[in-house]
């Protein structure tokens, strides 16, 4: 035989060439490592199935939660609202300003009908006042 440089090697020397490599023993785990790797591997499935189920669960409910859009739409009318709160706590500025011309035909009826109805009851007192008067007289009369 020869070899790739055309050279004649002996027969132990292509023996040793073509023996098989003594393998280095490696540490191979006991039965009990054996257990507890399959015992993490059981684990990390059951952890991997859950996940899984949450996964699906999320991307099967996209459409309920709220796009950008909406989420900035909301942030706006939280804002305004805010807004709105901090405007409403402060102190309205006193401002006095005439009245309108409704308020002031509504105060100039209801002091009409005071006038009014103070001159009626006036009428009404002085009759019954003439008619004591009368019905006195009257007594008197009859009274020696």
């Amino acid at each position: 035989m020869s070899s790739e440089s055309g050279q004649r090697l002996p027969m132990e020397e292509l023996k040793r060439r073509n023996a098989p490599q003594t393998m280095i023993p490696q540490n191979c785990p006991g039965k009990e490592e054996w257990q507890e790797l399959l015992h993490r591997l059981d684990e990390l499935e059951r952890h991997t199935a859950a996940h899984t189920a949450l996964l699906r669960e999320a991307s099967s409910r996209r459409e309920l939660y709220p796009t950008q859009e909406q989420t900035e739409a909301l942030a706006r009318d939280v804002a305004q609202m805010r807004a709105e709160l901090k405007q409403a706590g402060k102190k309205k500025e006193l401002s006095v300003s005439p009245p309108s011309l409704e308020t002031a035909l509504s105060v100039l009826i209801w002091l009409a009908l005071i006038l009014l109805g103070t001159m009626v009851g006036m009428v009404v007192l002085r009759t019954i006042w003439s008619g004591l008067a009368a019905l006195w007289s009257v007594i008197k009369l009859l009274i020696p």
